[in-house]
């Protein structure tokens, strides 16, 4: 009969645990809580609680509302994730109609969130929402979504739950929820007035404990930012009662003494017993360098620059931790820029302060800007101080040097000796760091080196070997290291350091006897005495390179005073320094207009004086142009612009072949393009379109025409290897027939003079021809050509007829012949029509064009 009923109970109940019915609603309940869902809340907690533990708290800022993570972080805690998610999945998947199966998928969904895994996370949350069974569950699924959408950054939909949750009505727990979410997307987005607000009400939803003194902690910070700082003192004495961490309760107190009111003397005084008191605390031992700072910051607030910077100075030395260390060099550096204005100091703590500064902080693009400024500053004030020193130094008498010299002398010899004792510290401290990790002998004492042998504990062998065996009667035979105390505790044995094997043991010291030590550091006087003279400039061309680098330093020391340190006053200073020792300066121009405007509002009648000095002085300069028309400089641009379009559209003509309108459009341009950056552009682009368009003579002769008018264009050079190249051209052209000219003379002449290119008036025929046509006030313009291996023409153009060419020929003969200076023999004066000088140009033929015009000119 058992066996049948037993049967049947178990058939009952399979019926209950797989129907609607109240015994299967409890079982699935049940089993769901406390199987899956158990098991993965659990999970989530411990990743939740290593992210918070993990994560260095900067009390230095305004600590987040939750401990940031990212991909990296996540990808630590993929094991626990996972196992949270196949856990909750137990209790979705075996238990559909259990009341934790919303639960388990905001598990999931939480998983997915810390596992970086966003879009799932919010698509987790959002099926919740919409297929959950639960309101209060619905919305906790929202609450969720609004911290993954701020962790996503997609803070648009973070704001749109936020506007629905608002109009809901919640349970105390999801309020707190979404309380804390809002303060910690206002944080994101940098909105602290709104974040105080949501951070005011979840504290008043949140029970007594740890998390809301961190809460609270973090109000006080938000309104001491805010400059609230009566509230944040309140804030602070409520983080003060809920705190269970030294760590917490050492911050509330230092911020709270940092918003006490500073006009009250009994603060200030009470303010500074406090911090005497926390320094002497032995449990405050690691946060020593963190009280310094604060105690900077306080004395910063009254105005006492010189004890803040005391106290920043001791934190900076004191401190092992990078990131507070680089604070209180920041600070110190900021207090020497910003109101000390000593900006040697300010870019020395500017260089610690990055050296040891993260990479990755926030605004060091900033400080990096301000160190190479600063650097820069340095090196030219160096330079204008050394300078300055070298020249005095020339001028004084031989008595005054000397006495000098001896006071230079006498601080080397200090700082040797200095040096010397340093060393001899340095050295002490190898041996005793040596022995200190156990170099026995085999008697079990210390070896000491007698030259160290004295009345300190650790330099005395008796002393040492004493203390050693006292030492062993308590503790035996223990290797210095980590956890010494551990008896089971592996690591190097003594029998390790008798051989050899001591972890320094690769750090040997260095081998030097006493007498090479000692001459390594003796000071000889009359060595560097002659090293210290032979610094001292000793010719005219020495001293005026030190003044070109004192020139040179005032110019830029003006510009950054002026742009980039702000320091009008100094920047003034710098430039009427260059002005006065420097009265030939090529800068004066620049310095002057500098001055001009630095002066303009506040000394408007020194101001005017320098813009009178520019126009009277330099005006042809853009800074008495700039005086003249304020907007020069725009109009200019503007003008540059327009003429560069011209010539890329005359240059696209020439490219096309289309010479004749390229031709015309870069000639036109020329007469009102004086100035302009294009100018010599569009001068050799003319010359190219006259070498496609009137032959090899004109492209020389305008070529060269080119380089006489813009030699220093960077097109020169250029110019220069295309006359060479067409030189040889023309000289290796071979005429195998005789020319014929033409016997039409009512056209245009042009007037050349052939010279050998070997004799001696090659260099000044030119000028000559040159300064003829200036004084005849004629509108011709001359220009050189090679002819051949053997000549070189002058030719003048363009004469309208013969007669006038004739004339200009009779006069110019006339003029050249009372030179004494220009050979007449194997020289020919010539007039010649367009036409004929293509013909005599291509042939060459020298002797056939003498006999045409023999014939037809004389």
């Amino acid at each position: 009969m058992f066996k049948p009923f037993s049967s049947i109970l178990f058939l009952f109940f399979l019926i209950s645990v797989n129907g609607q019915n109240p015994i299967g609603i409890t079982y699935h309940n049940v089993t769901a809580r406390y199987n899956g869902y158990f098991i993965a809340k659990e999970r989530i907690a411990e990743v939740e609680q290593s992210l918070y533990d993990r994560f260095e708290w900067n009390y230095n800022d305004i600590l987040p509302i939750y401990p940031l993570y990212d991909t990296v972080v996540s990808k630590s805690f993929e094991s626990q994730l996972k196992d949270c998610i196949e856990k909750a999945s137990i209790a979705i998947q075996r238990h559909p109609e259990s009341r934790w199966e919303d639960d388990a998928y905001i598990l999931v969904g939480k998983a997915r969130m810390y596992g970086s895994e966003f879009p799932d996370a919010i698509e987790t949350f959002k099926w919740v929402n919409t297929n959950g069974d639960d309101r209060n569950d619905q919305h906790k699924a929202l609450v969720n979504l609004h911290r993954t959408f701020t962790e996503a950054k997609e803070y648009r939909n973070a704001e749109a739950v936020s506007d629905y949750l608002s109009k809901e009505q919640l349970t105390e727990e999801n309020e707190l929820g979404i309380s804390l979410n809002r303060a910690y997307y206002f944080q994101k987005i940098e909105n602290l007035e709104e974040m105080k607000k949501h951070l005011r009400n979840a504290e008043s939803l949140m029970e007594k404990g740890m998390e809301r003194a961190r809460i609270r902690f973090i109000l006080g910070q938000v309104q001491q930012a805010l400059k609230n700082n009566d509230a944040a003192a309140s804030s602070y004495k409520k983080a003060l009662k809920d705190s269970k961490t030294y760590e917490l309760s050492f911050f509330s107190n230092l911020n709270l003494a940092q918003v006490s009111g500073l006009s009250d003397g009994s603060n200030v005084k009470k303010n500074k017993r406090y911090f005497q008191k926390l320094l002497k605390d032995p449990k405050n031992l690691e946060y020593r360098d963190r009280i310094y700072y604060e105690m900077g910051q306080f004395e910063l607030k009254q105005g006492l620059l010189k004890e803040a910077l005391s106290n920043y100075s001791l934190a900076a030395g004191i401190g092992k931790d990078n990131r507070q260390k680089s604070l209180a060099f920041l600070s110190m550096a900021q207090i020497y820029y910003d109101s000390l204005k000593d900006f040697q100091n300010a870019k020395l703590y500017y260089d610690s302060t990055l050296q040891i500064l993260d990479p990755e902080a926030e605004g060091i693009a900033l400080l990096k800007v301000r160190q190479e400024v600063l650097d820069e500053f340095v090196g030219y004030y160096t330079t204008l101080t050394r300078n300055d020193s070298l020249i005095r130094l020339t001028k004084i008498s031989k008595s005054e040097l000397n006495g000098i010299l001896e006071k230079e002398l006498n601080r080397l010899e200090l700082e040797n000796a200095d040096e010397k004792e340093r060393k001899k510290k340095e050295r002490r401290q190898a041996i005793i760091s040596t022995t200190s990790n156990s170099t026995y002998n085999e008697a079990n004492q210390v070896t000491i080196s007698q030259e160290f042998e004295g009345d300190w504990y650790f330099y005395n062998t008796a002393s040492l070997s004493k203390g050693i065996s006292e030492f062993k009667r308590i503790w035996g035979n223990r290797t210095l290291e980590d956890n010494w105390r551990r008896s089971n505790k592996t690591g190097i044995t003594r029998e390790d350091l008798s051989n050899g094997n001591s972890p320094n043991s690769s750090q040997e010291i260095p081998k030097m006897t006493k007498a090479e030590e000692a001459a390594s550091l003796v000071f000889n006087r009359e060595k560097e005495r002659e090293t210290l003279m032979a610094s001292l400039p000793s010719s005219e061309s020495e001293i005026n390179g030190l003044l070109g680098g004192i020139e040179k330093s005032y110019y830029e020391l003006g510009k950054i005073y002026n742009f980039q340190l702000l320091e009008k006053e100094n920047a003034i200073r710098s430039f009427d320094s260059l002005i006065s020792r420097f009265p030939e300066s090529e800068l004066l121009p620049e310095v002057h207009y500098q001055l001009y405007l630095l002066r303009k509002n506040n000394d408007p009648i020194r101001s005017k004086k320098h813009s009178e000095t520019l126009l009277r002085e330099y005006p042809e300069s853009v800074y008495a142009k700039l005086i003249v028309n304020p907007n020069y400089i725009e109009e200019s641009k503007r003008k540059e612009y327009d003429f560069q379009r011209i010539y890329e559209r005359a240059f696209d003509l020439f490219e096309n072949g289309n010479y004749t309108a390229s031709l015309r459009m870069s000639d036109s341009s020329l007469t009102v393009g004086k100035g302009t950056e294009v100018e010599d552009h569009l001068a050799l682009l003319k010359v190219l379109n006259h070498g496609e368009i009137d032959g090899k003579y004109k492209y020389q002769f305008e070529l060269n025409n080119f380089i006489s008018n813009y030699p220093e264009s960077d097109l020169t050079s250029y110019a220069k290897e295309l006359v060479l190249a067409s030189e040889e051209f023309q000289i290796n052209l071979f005429s195998s027939s005789r020319a014929k000219y033409i016997s039409y003379f009512t056209t245009e002449h042009y007037y050349i003079y052939l010279y050998p290119i070997a004799s001696k008036q090659s260099d000044n025929i030119y000028s000559l021809i040159n300064s003829f046509i200036r004084k005849e006030s004629t509108e011709q313009k001359a220009g050189n050509l090679v002819l051949d291996e053997n000549y070189a023409i002058i030719l003048v153009d363009i004469f309208p007829d013969r007669k006038n060419a004739l004339t200009f020929k009779k006069s110019l003969d006339e003029h050249l012949k009372n030179k004494s200076d220009i050979e007449s023999d194997d020289s020919y004066s010539l007039i010649i029509t367009k036409d004929n000088f293509d013909i005599f140009y291509e042939t060459k033929d020298l002797e056939s064009y003498q006999t045409f015009f023999n014939r037809y000119y004389q």
